[in-house]
Protein backbone atom coordinates (compact mmCIF):
# COMPACT_ATOMS: atom_id res chain seq x y z
CA UNK A 1 0.00 0.00 0.00
CA UNK A 2 1.85 2.76 -1.34
CA UNK A 3 5.35 1.77 -1.35
CA UNK A 4 6.91 5.29 -2.05
CA UNK A 5 5.18 6.63 1.02
CA UNK A 6 6.39 3.25 3.29
CA UNK A 7 9.68 4.00 2.29
CA UNK A 8 9.83 7.19 3.37
CA UNK A 9 8.34 6.59 6.49
CA UNK A 10 10.61 3.56 7.33
CA UNK A 11 13.36 5.52 6.91
CA UNK A 12 12.04 7.98 9.73
CA UNK A 13 11.07 4.77 11.92
CA UNK A 14 14.95 4.04 11.66
CA UNK A 15 16.25 7.37 12.45
CA UNK A 16 13.82 7.50 15.00
CA UNK A 17 14.99 4.79 17.01
CA UNK A 18 17.84 5.44 18.16
CA UNK A 19 16.57 8.07 20.26
CA UNK A 20 13.25 6.92 21.37
CA UNK A 21 13.29 4.35 24.11
CA UNK A 22 11.00 1.08 23.47
CA UNK A 23 8.29 0.75 25.62
CA UNK A 24 5.66 -2.37 26.40
CA UNK A 25 1.93 -1.47 26.51
CA UNK A 26 0.43 -3.13 30.32
CA UNK A 27 -2.69 -4.42 29.58
CA UNK A 28 -4.16 -2.75 33.02
CA UNK A 29 -6.03 0.20 34.20
CA UNK A 30 -3.30 3.17 35.63
CA UNK A 31 -3.96 6.17 37.00
CA UNK A 32 -1.82 8.22 34.30
CA UNK A 33 -3.00 7.78 30.68
CA UNK A 34 -1.59 5.42 28.33
CA UNK A 35 0.63 7.40 25.60
CA UNK A 36 -0.42 6.76 21.85
CA UNK A 37 1.31 9.75 20.29
CA UNK A 38 4.51 7.98 19.78
CA UNK A 39 3.09 4.07 19.11
CA UNK A 40 3.53 3.87 15.55
CA UNK A 41 7.11 4.75 16.09
CA UNK A 42 7.78 1.75 18.18
CA UNK A 43 8.36 -1.88 17.16
CA UNK A 44 5.47 -4.23 17.06
CA UNK A 45 5.71 -5.74 20.15
CA UNK A 46 3.36 -2.72 21.21
CA UNK A 47 0.62 -4.74 20.79
CA UNK A 48 1.90 -8.08 19.93
CA UNK A 49 3.53 -10.00 17.29
CA UNK A 50 2.67 -9.01 13.36
CA UNK A 51 3.18 -13.44 12.87
CA UNK A 52 0.48 -14.12 15.00
CA UNK A 53 -1.80 -10.92 14.41
CA UNK A 54 -5.66 -10.96 14.71
CA UNK A 55 -6.32 -11.15 11.41
CA UNK A 56 -8.95 -8.60 11.25
CA UNK A 57 -10.71 -6.18 8.81
CA UNK A 58 -11.32 -2.76 9.39
CA UNK A 59 -13.77 -0.79 7.59
CA UNK A 60 -12.75 3.55 7.09
CA UNK A 61 -16.14 5.43 5.31
CA UNK A 62 -15.18 8.82 5.08
CA UNK A 63 -16.43 11.17 1.47
CA UNK A 64 -13.54 11.66 -0.97
CA UNK A 65 -15.63 13.52 -3.35
CA UNK A 66 -18.02 16.72 -2.87
CA UNK A 67 -17.86 19.39 -0.76
CA UNK A 68 -16.19 17.67 2.15
CA UNK A 69 -13.63 16.66 0.07
CA UNK A 70 -11.09 18.08 1.33
CA UNK A 71 -11.27 16.86 4.98
CA UNK A 72 -11.93 13.23 4.38
CA UNK A 73 -8.78 13.03 2.55
CA UNK A 74 -6.82 14.04 5.02
CA UNK A 75 -8.78 11.94 7.38
CA UNK A 76 -7.50 9.67 4.95
CA UNK A 77 -4.19 10.48 4.74
CA UNK A 78 -3.06 10.39 8.71
CA UNK A 79 -5.00 6.65 8.66
CA UNK A 80 -2.66 5.41 5.93
CA UNK A 81 0.12 7.08 7.25
CA UNK A 82 -0.52 5.06 10.52
CA UNK A 83 -0.53 1.93 9.78
CA UNK A 84 2.04 2.16 7.12
CA UNK A 85 4.24 3.50 10.33
CA UNK A 86 3.29 -0.15 11.47
CA UNK A 87 2.15 -2.29 8.88
CA UNK A 88 0.51 -5.49 9.91
CA UNK A 89 0.11 -8.50 7.24
CA UNK A 90 -3.33 -10.00 8.73
CA UNK A 91 -4.98 -6.41 9.06
CA UNK A 92 -6.97 -5.37 5.61
CA UNK A 93 -7.93 -1.88 5.83
CA UNK A 94 -10.57 -1.22 3.10
CA UNK A 95 -11.79 2.47 2.11
CA UNK A 96 -14.81 3.62 1.06
CA UNK A 97 -16.08 6.70 -0.47
CA UNK A 98 -18.86 8.29 1.91
CA UNK A 99 -19.86 11.03 -0.34
CA UNK A 100 -22.91 11.76 -2.79
CA UNK A 101 -26.27 11.73 -1.92
CA UNK A 102 -27.93 9.88 0.85
CA UNK A 103 -29.58 6.64 -0.81
CA UNK A 104 -25.95 6.29 -2.58
CA UNK A 105 -23.90 6.88 1.06
CA UNK A 106 -26.59 4.16 2.50
CA UNK A 107 -25.92 1.68 0.05
CA UNK A 108 -21.58 2.14 0.58
CA UNK A 109 -22.39 1.68 4.11
CA UNK A 110 -23.98 -1.76 3.81
CA UNK A 111 -21.34 -2.76 1.75
CA UNK A 112 -18.80 -1.58 3.95
CA UNK A 113 -20.53 -3.88 6.64
CA UNK A 114 -21.34 -7.24 4.41
CA UNK A 115 -17.88 -7.55 5.27
CA UNK A 116 -17.75 -8.04 8.59
CA UNK A 117 -15.78 -5.35 9.59
CA UNK A 118 -13.76 -5.76 13.22
CA UNK A 119 -13.28 -2.26 13.89
CA UNK A 120 -15.01 0.42 11.47
CA UNK A 121 -13.49 3.92 11.12
CA UNK A 122 -15.59 6.66 10.58
CA UNK A 123 -18.16 8.59 9.24
CA UNK A 124 -17.15 12.15 9.27
CA UNK A 125 -21.19 13.37 9.33
CA UNK A 126 -24.13 12.90 12.39
CA UNK A 127 -26.40 11.67 9.20
CA UNK A 128 -24.68 9.17 8.24
CA UNK A 129 -23.35 7.97 11.89
CA UNK A 130 -27.28 7.52 12.61
CA UNK A 131 -27.56 5.37 9.61
CA UNK A 132 -24.63 3.24 10.39
CA UNK A 133 -25.51 3.20 13.77
CA UNK A 134 -28.89 1.68 13.00
CA UNK A 135 -27.72 -0.88 11.01
CA UNK A 136 -24.70 -2.25 11.98
CA UNK A 137 -24.12 -5.03 14.81
CA UNK A 138 -24.32 -3.71 18.09
CA UNK A 139 -21.27 -5.11 19.14
CA UNK A 140 -19.22 -3.89 16.61
CA UNK A 141 -17.11 -0.65 17.77
CA UNK A 142 -17.18 2.57 15.48
CA UNK A 143 -14.72 5.04 15.92
CA UNK A 144 -16.13 8.45 14.28
CA UNK A 145 -15.39 12.03 13.58
CA UNK A 146 -18.81 13.50 14.06
CA UNK A 147 -19.34 16.05 16.80
CA UNK A 148 -22.66 15.65 17.68
CA UNK A 149 -23.68 13.55 20.64
CA UNK A 150 -27.41 12.53 19.80
CA UNK A 151 -25.76 9.83 16.87
CA UNK A 152 -23.47 8.03 19.79
CA UNK A 153 -23.68 5.33 21.49
CA UNK A 154 -23.89 1.39 20.81
CA UNK A 155 -20.38 1.13 20.53
CA UNK A 156 -20.34 3.99 18.28
CA UNK A 157 -18.59 6.43 19.70
CA UNK A 158 -16.53 9.92 18.70
CA UNK A 159 -12.90 11.25 18.20
CA UNK A 160 -13.95 14.84 17.65
CA UNK A 161 -14.10 17.44 20.42
CA UNK A 162 -17.62 17.74 21.61
CA UNK A 163 -17.60 21.35 21.68
CA UNK A 164 -19.80 22.25 24.93
CA UNK A 165 -16.85 20.99 26.46
CA UNK A 166 -15.31 24.35 25.52
CA UNK A 167 -18.19 25.97 26.99
CA UNK A 168 -17.26 24.25 30.57
CA UNK A 169 -13.44 24.87 30.53
CA UNK A 170 -14.02 28.55 29.61
CA UNK A 171 -16.67 29.19 32.62
CA UNK A 172 -14.62 27.74 34.76
CA UNK A 173 -11.51 30.02 33.72
CA UNK A 174 -14.50 33.48 33.82
CA UNK A 175 -15.04 31.73 37.39
CA UNK A 176 -11.45 31.79 38.29
CA UNK A 177 -11.18 34.98 37.12
CA UNK A 178 -13.09 36.32 39.22
CA UNK A 179 -16.54 37.00 36.52
CA UNK A 180 -20.00 37.61 38.49
CA UNK A 181 -22.30 37.71 36.03
CA UNK A 182 -22.20 37.36 31.90
CA UNK A 183 -23.60 38.35 28.76
CA UNK A 184 -24.15 35.48 25.81
CA UNK A 185 -23.56 35.98 21.94
CA UNK A 186 -24.14 33.10 19.94
CA UNK A 187 -25.00 32.65 16.07
CA UNK A 188 -28.53 32.44 14.98
CA UNK A 189 -28.41 28.40 13.38
CA UNK A 190 -28.64 25.28 15.27
CA UNK A 191 -25.40 24.64 16.36
CA UNK A 192 -24.82 28.11 18.07
CA UNK A 193 -28.79 27.43 19.85
CA UNK A 194 -27.22 24.47 20.80
CA UNK A 195 -24.50 25.93 22.25
CA UNK A 196 -26.60 28.44 23.96
CA UNK A 197 -28.50 26.07 25.55
CA UNK A 198 -25.11 24.14 26.83
CA UNK A 199 -24.52 27.65 28.06
CA UNK A 200 -27.54 27.91 30.10
CA UNK A 201 -26.98 24.59 31.96
CA UNK A 202 -23.20 25.35 32.65
CA UNK A 203 -23.99 28.37 33.72
CA UNK A 204 -26.32 27.08 36.38
CA UNK A 205 -24.34 24.31 37.54
CA UNK A 206 -21.55 27.14 37.98
CA UNK A 207 -23.49 29.42 39.72
CA UNK A 208 -22.71 31.76 36.76
CA UNK A 209 -25.69 34.35 36.05
CA UNK A 210 -26.31 34.76 32.32
CA UNK A 211 -27.44 38.63 32.79
CA UNK A 212 -28.47 38.51 28.73
CA UNK A 213 -28.30 36.04 25.53
CA UNK A 214 -28.63 37.47 22.32
CA UNK A 215 -28.79 35.68 18.82
CA UNK A 216 -27.30 37.02 16.04
CA UNK A 217 -27.00 35.95 12.10
CA UNK A 218 -23.60 34.95 11.62
CA UNK A 219 -21.68 36.80 8.86
CA UNK A 220 -24.61 39.12 8.62
CA UNK A 221 -22.89 42.86 9.74
CA UNK A 222 -26.18 44.40 10.11
CA UNK A 223 -27.25 41.47 12.62
CA UNK A 224 -24.17 41.81 13.96
CA UNK A 225 -24.85 45.68 14.74
CA UNK A 226 -28.09 45.85 16.48
CA UNK A 227 -27.40 42.72 18.64
CA UNK A 228 -23.97 45.17 19.75
CA UNK A 229 -26.57 48.25 20.13
CA UNK A 230 -28.82 46.24 22.45
CA UNK A 231 -26.38 44.78 24.23
CA UNK A 232 -24.34 47.81 25.17
CA UNK A 233 -28.13 49.32 26.47
CA UNK A 234 -26.59 52.02 24.27
CA UNK A 235 -30.10 53.99 24.07
CA UNK A 236 -30.41 54.21 27.39
CA UNK A 237 -26.71 55.04 28.46
CA UNK A 238 -26.89 57.47 25.39
CA UNK A 239 -29.83 59.36 26.74
CA UNK A 240 -28.50 59.44 30.03
CA UNK A 241 -25.48 60.94 28.95
CA UNK A 242 -27.33 63.47 27.37
CA UNK A 243 -29.30 64.45 30.41
CA UNK A 244 -26.36 64.71 32.52
CA UNK A 245 -24.96 67.07 30.65
CA UNK A 246 -28.19 68.97 29.85
CA UNK A 247 -28.27 69.06 33.85
CA UNK A 248 -25.06 70.28 34.36
CA UNK A 249 -25.09 72.90 31.64
CA UNK A 250 -28.08 74.28 32.26
CA UNK A 251 -26.97 75.22 36.18
CA UNK A 252 -23.93 76.58 35.17
CA UNK A 253 -25.73 78.67 32.80
CA UNK A 254 -28.92 79.81 35.03
CA UNK A 255 -27.35 79.34 38.78
CA UNK A 256 -25.79 81.34 40.84
CA UNK A 257 -22.98 79.67 42.51
CA UNK A 258 -19.53 79.91 44.07
CA UNK A 259 -16.34 79.86 41.95
CA UNK A 260 -15.18 75.95 43.52
CA UNK A 261 -18.75 75.13 42.45
CA UNK A 262 -18.70 76.19 39.23
CA UNK A 263 -15.68 75.03 38.07
CA UNK A 264 -16.71 71.68 39.92
CA UNK A 265 -19.48 71.45 37.64
CA UNK A 266 -17.19 72.34 34.34
CA UNK A 267 -14.81 69.62 34.83
CA UNK A 268 -17.44 66.72 35.36
CA UNK A 269 -19.43 68.39 32.37
CA UNK A 270 -16.17 68.21 30.20
CA UNK A 271 -15.46 64.41 31.26
CA UNK A 272 -19.04 62.91 30.94
CA UNK A 273 -18.77 65.43 27.06
CA UNK A 274 -16.11 63.03 26.17
CA UNK A 275 -18.03 59.83 25.72
CA UNK A 276 -21.78 59.33 24.42
CA UNK A 277 -23.05 57.13 27.14
CA UNK A 278 -23.44 56.90 30.72
CA UNK A 279 -22.95 54.31 33.47
CA UNK A 280 -22.05 50.93 33.57
CA UNK A 281 -23.83 47.35 31.49
CA UNK A 282 -25.18 44.88 33.58
CA UNK A 283 -22.34 42.29 33.27
CA UNK A 284 -18.81 42.02 33.65
CA UNK A 285 -18.07 39.19 31.01
CA UNK A 286 -19.21 38.54 27.11
CA UNK A 287 -18.82 34.72 26.12
CA UNK A 288 -18.80 34.58 22.40
CA UNK A 289 -20.19 31.35 21.08
CA UNK A 290 -19.35 32.19 17.56
CA UNK A 291 -16.24 32.12 15.15
CA UNK A 292 -13.31 34.63 15.69
CA UNK A 293 -14.07 36.39 12.76
CA UNK A 294 -18.13 36.96 14.12
CA UNK A 295 -16.34 37.71 17.99
CA UNK A 296 -14.14 40.56 16.09
CA UNK A 297 -16.51 42.15 14.32
CA UNK A 298 -19.03 42.09 17.46
CA UNK A 299 -16.20 43.16 19.66
CA UNK A 300 -15.42 46.13 16.95
CA UNK A 301 -19.37 47.21 17.43
CA UNK A 302 -19.32 46.72 20.90
CA UNK A 303 -16.78 49.31 21.46
CA UNK A 304 -18.37 51.62 19.00
CA UNK A 305 -21.34 51.69 21.17
CA UNK A 306 -19.01 51.83 24.70
CA UNK A 307 -18.80 48.45 25.97
CA UNK A 308 -14.28 48.04 25.64
CA UNK A 309 -12.45 45.06 27.25
CA UNK A 310 -12.43 47.53 30.23
CA UNK A 311 -16.17 46.91 30.51
CA UNK A 312 -16.47 43.39 30.06
CA UNK A 313 -13.50 40.37 29.94
CA UNK A 314 -14.16 38.43 26.85
CA UNK A 315 -14.01 34.61 26.16
CA UNK A 316 -14.72 32.08 23.94
CA UNK A 317 -14.35 28.27 22.30
CA UNK A 318 -12.54 26.55 20.54
CA UNK A 319 -14.39 28.11 17.93
CA UNK A 320 -11.73 30.70 17.97
CA UNK A 321 -8.81 28.10 17.00
CA UNK A 322 -7.42 29.38 13.76
CA UNK A 323 -9.16 32.48 13.63
CA UNK A 324 -7.45 36.03 12.60
CA UNK A 325 -7.99 37.75 15.54
CA UNK A 326 -5.06 37.63 17.72
CA UNK A 327 -3.46 40.74 15.89
CA UNK A 328 -7.16 42.72 16.77
CA UNK A 329 -6.37 45.73 19.55
CA UNK A 330 -9.90 45.35 20.77
CA UNK A 331 -9.47 41.62 21.75
CA UNK A 332 -6.27 42.30 23.30
CA UNK A 333 -6.67 40.56 26.81
CA UNK A 334 -9.63 37.95 25.20
CA UNK A 335 -8.90 33.90 26.42
CA UNK A 336 -10.56 31.18 24.66
CA UNK A 337 -10.40 27.15 25.41
CA UNK A 338 -8.75 25.22 22.71
CA UNK A 339 -6.82 21.86 22.05
CA UNK A 340 -3.23 21.76 22.79
CA UNK A 341 -1.30 21.61 20.04
CA UNK A 342 -0.64 18.41 17.39
CA UNK A 343 2.68 16.74 18.39
CA UNK A 344 5.96 17.67 16.44
CA UNK A 345 6.51 14.11 15.78
CA UNK A 346 3.02 13.69 14.04
CA UNK A 347 3.41 16.94 12.41
CA UNK A 348 6.78 15.64 10.75
CA UNK A 349 5.40 12.64 9.79
CA UNK A 350 2.17 13.78 7.93
CA UNK A 351 4.10 16.82 6.42
CA UNK A 352 6.66 14.12 4.69
CA UNK A 353 3.49 12.16 3.47
CA UNK A 354 1.13 15.00 2.37
CA UNK A 355 3.37 17.73 1.92
CA UNK A 356 1.25 20.12 4.69
CA UNK A 357 0.93 20.44 8.66
CA UNK A 358 -2.32 18.45 9.73
CA UNK A 359 -5.09 19.62 11.02
CA UNK A 360 -6.79 18.54 14.27
CA UNK A 361 -9.11 16.30 12.37
CA UNK A 362 -6.14 15.14 10.27
CA UNK A 363 -4.56 14.45 14.25
CA UNK A 364 -8.09 12.68 15.21
CA UNK A 365 -8.06 10.17 12.22
CA UNK A 366 -4.13 9.12 13.42
CA UNK A 367 -5.51 8.51 16.99
CA UNK A 368 -8.08 6.51 15.71
CA UNK A 369 -6.06 4.37 13.67
CA UNK A 370 -4.08 3.90 16.59
CA UNK A 371 -6.86 2.64 19.18
CA UNK A 372 -8.46 0.69 16.46
CA UNK A 373 -5.06 -1.48 16.34
CA UNK A 374 -5.03 -1.48 20.10
CA UNK A 375 -8.64 -2.89 20.65
CA UNK A 376 -7.39 -5.63 18.18
CA UNK A 377 -4.10 -6.63 19.87
CA UNK A 378 -4.83 -6.44 23.49
CA UNK A 379 -5.29 -8.85 25.54
CA UNK A 380 -8.68 -6.89 27.17
CA UNK A 381 -11.54 -6.65 25.40
CA UNK A 382 -12.23 -4.33 22.99
CA UNK A 383 -14.91 -2.25 25.31
CA UNK A 384 -11.99 -2.36 28.29
CA UNK A 385 -9.39 -1.02 25.69
CA UNK A 386 -11.62 1.71 24.06
CA UNK A 387 -12.80 2.76 26.95
CA UNK A 388 -10.08 2.84 29.17
CA UNK A 389 -10.94 5.18 32.27
CA UNK A 390 -7.64 6.39 32.68
CA UNK A 391 -7.19 7.63 28.87
CA UNK A 392 -4.82 8.39 26.27
CA UNK A 393 -2.42 10.61 25.38
CA UNK A 394 -3.15 11.41 21.72
CA UNK A 395 -1.25 13.76 18.81
CA UNK A 396 -3.33 16.75 20.78
CA UNK A 397 -2.81 16.13 24.44
CA UNK A 398 -4.82 13.90 26.49
CA UNK A 399 -8.40 11.87 26.17
CA UNK A 400 -10.59 9.25 26.77
CA UNK A 401 -13.61 7.96 25.12
CA UNK A 402 -16.82 7.76 27.69
CA UNK A 403 -19.21 4.66 27.21
CA UNK A 404 -21.87 7.67 26.18
CA UNK A 405 -19.03 7.95 23.64
CA UNK A 406 -18.22 10.87 23.39
CA UNK A 407 -14.69 11.55 23.13
CA UNK A 408 -13.40 13.52 27.01
CA UNK A 409 -10.69 16.17 25.71
CA UNK A 410 -8.03 17.80 28.15
CA UNK A 411 -8.13 21.62 26.87
CA UNK A 412 -5.74 24.97 27.32
CA UNK A 413 -6.60 27.99 28.10
CA UNK A 414 -5.01 30.83 25.45
CA UNK A 415 -5.02 34.39 25.86
CA UNK A 416 -4.88 37.55 22.95
CA UNK A 417 -2.52 40.08 23.45
CA UNK A 418 -3.12 42.33 20.65
CA UNK A 419 -0.17 42.04 19.26
CA UNK A 420 -0.09 39.25 17.03
CA UNK A 421 0.91 36.75 19.72
CA UNK A 422 -1.28 34.12 21.17
CA UNK A 423 0.13 33.16 24.53
CA UNK A 424 -0.68 29.92 26.40
CA UNK A 425 -2.34 31.27 30.08
CA UNK A 426 -3.00 28.14 31.57
CA UNK A 427 -2.00 24.19 30.41
CA UNK A 428 -4.23 21.72 29.56
CA UNK A 429 -4.82 18.77 32.38
CA UNK A 430 -2.65 15.85 31.82
CA UNK A 431 -4.59 13.23 33.72
CA UNK A 432 -7.94 12.17 34.73
CA UNK A 433 -7.85 11.78 38.56
CA UNK A 434 -9.70 15.10 38.81
CA UNK A 435 -12.73 14.97 36.57
CA UNK A 436 -12.31 17.32 33.86
CA UNK A 437 -15.96 17.79 33.45
CA UNK A 438 -18.92 18.12 35.68
CA UNK A 439 -22.16 18.78 33.39
CA UNK A 440 -23.42 15.75 31.12
CA UNK A 441 -24.79 17.82 28.28
CA UNK A 442 -28.13 15.74 27.31
CA UNK A 443 -31.69 16.89 26.73
CA UNK A 444 -30.98 20.14 25.66
CA UNK A 445 -33.53 22.35 25.04
CA UNK A 446 -33.62 25.81 22.90
CA UNK A 447 -33.68 28.61 24.85
CA UNK A 448 -34.73 31.79 23.60
CA UNK A 449 -33.18 35.55 24.01
CA UNK A 450 -32.95 36.88 26.96
CA UNK A 451 -33.09 40.54 27.31
CA UNK A 452 -30.69 42.46 29.67
CA UNK A 453 -31.74 42.01 33.49
CA UNK A 454 -30.97 45.68 34.47
CA UNK A 455 -32.15 48.44 36.92
CA UNK A 456 -31.31 51.24 34.31
CA UNK A 457 -29.24 53.72 34.63
CA UNK A 458 -30.34 57.32 36.46
CA UNK A 459 -28.16 60.86 35.61
CA UNK A 460 -28.59 62.02 38.55
CA UNK A 461 -26.42 58.89 40.07
CA UNK A 462 -23.46 59.95 38.02
CA UNK A 463 -23.04 63.61 38.67
CA UNK A 464 -22.91 65.79 41.75
CA UNK A 465 -24.76 68.50 42.36
CA UNK A 466 -25.58 70.74 45.40
CA UNK A 467 -28.52 68.96 47.02
CA UNK A 468 -30.62 72.26 47.32
CA UNK A 469 -30.54 72.03 43.28
CA UNK A 470 -30.94 68.60 43.14
CA UNK A 471 -34.83 69.18 44.47
CA UNK A 472 -35.38 71.28 41.72
CA UNK A 473 -37.96 69.80 39.45
CA UNK A 474 -35.97 71.02 36.54
CA UNK A 475 -32.62 69.07 37.22
CA UNK A 476 -34.21 65.74 38.89
CA UNK A 477 -33.51 62.95 36.90
CA UNK A 478 -35.31 59.55 35.64
CA UNK A 479 -34.39 56.49 35.51
CA UNK A 480 -34.13 55.24 31.99
CA UNK A 481 -33.99 51.62 30.23
CA UNK A 482 -35.29 49.86 33.75
CA UNK A 483 -35.42 45.87 32.44
CA UNK A 484 -35.27 44.09 36.25
CA UNK A 485 -37.78 41.54 36.72
CA UNK A 486 -37.63 39.79 40.27
CA UNK A 487 -37.61 36.48 39.13
CA UNK A 488 -37.35 34.40 42.97
CA UNK A 489 -35.66 36.36 45.70
CA UNK A 490 -36.00 40.16 45.65
CA UNK A 491 -33.08 41.71 45.47
CA UNK A 492 -31.54 44.44 48.44
CA UNK A 493 -31.02 48.03 46.98
CA UNK A 494 -27.43 48.39 48.59
CA UNK A 495 -27.82 51.93 48.02
CA UNK A 496 -28.17 54.10 51.24
CA UNK A 497 -31.17 55.64 52.30
CA UNK A 498 -31.16 59.29 52.31
CA UNK A 499 -33.26 61.72 53.99
CA UNK A 500 -33.05 65.66 53.30
CA UNK A 501 -33.71 67.90 56.16
CA UNK A 502 -37.22 69.80 54.95
CA UNK A 503 -37.64 73.34 55.06
CA UNK A 504 -41.92 72.62 55.85
CA UNK A 505 -43.14 73.16 59.25
CA UNK A 506 -46.13 71.48 59.12
CA UNK A 507 -46.41 68.80 61.41
CA UNK A 508 -47.43 65.40 60.43
CA UNK A 509 -50.41 64.43 62.26
CA UNK A 510 -51.72 61.34 60.31
CA UNK A 511 -52.36 58.15 62.88
CA UNK A 512 -50.79 56.35 59.98
CA UNK A 513 -47.43 58.10 61.37
CA UNK A 514 -47.44 57.61 64.69
CA UNK A 515 -45.00 56.04 66.81
CA UNK A 516 -45.88 52.57 68.09
CA UNK A 517 -45.16 52.23 71.79
CA UNK A 518 -43.36 49.17 71.89
CA UNK A 519 -43.88 46.44 74.72
CA UNK A 520 -41.26 45.51 77.44
CA UNK A 521 -38.89 42.35 76.70
CA UNK A 522 -37.89 40.29 79.25
CA UNK A 523 -34.00 39.15 79.00
CA UNK A 524 -34.92 35.80 80.03
CA UNK A 525 -37.02 34.81 77.07
CA UNK A 526 -34.19 36.25 74.83
CA UNK A 527 -32.04 33.50 76.13
CA UNK A 528 -34.15 30.87 76.35
CA UNK A 529 -36.08 30.53 72.68
CA UNK A 530 -34.65 29.43 69.69
CA UNK A 531 -36.01 31.39 66.90
CA UNK A 532 -35.33 30.11 63.43
CA UNK A 533 -36.34 31.45 59.91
Amino acid sequence: MYMNKFLILSALLVASCGTTQITKTVPVVTSNPTDLSGDFLYSSSMYGSDDAGPNANIAVLLPMNGPAKTVGQNIKTSIETAFLSKPAENIRVSFYDLSGEKSRRDLVIRDALNTNPDVIIGPLFAEDANELRSAKPSKTPVISFTSDVNALGDNLVTMNLIPTQSIETIVRQMQSDGAKTMLVLAPDDNSGKQMAAAATKISDAYDMPINGLFYYKSGNSESIKDVAMRASMYNARSSANTRAREVLSDIINKESVDYTTRKNLENQLEKISRTETLGPVPYDSILFLGSGEDAKTITSFLRYYGVGNRDAAMYGTTLWHGSDIASDFTMSGAKYATLPPVSDNFVALYNMVSGKDPDFLAAFGYDAANLSLGMLYTQKSKDAYLFDPSGYIGTTGMFRIQPSGESERALRIMELNGSGEVTESKNAPTNFLVPLYSVNISDLKTVSEKELKTRGINPGDYIKIPEYLRRKSEYKTKTIGANYVSEETTEINDAPIQIYASTEKETISSEEFQPVKLEKVSRKYIDSVEVTE
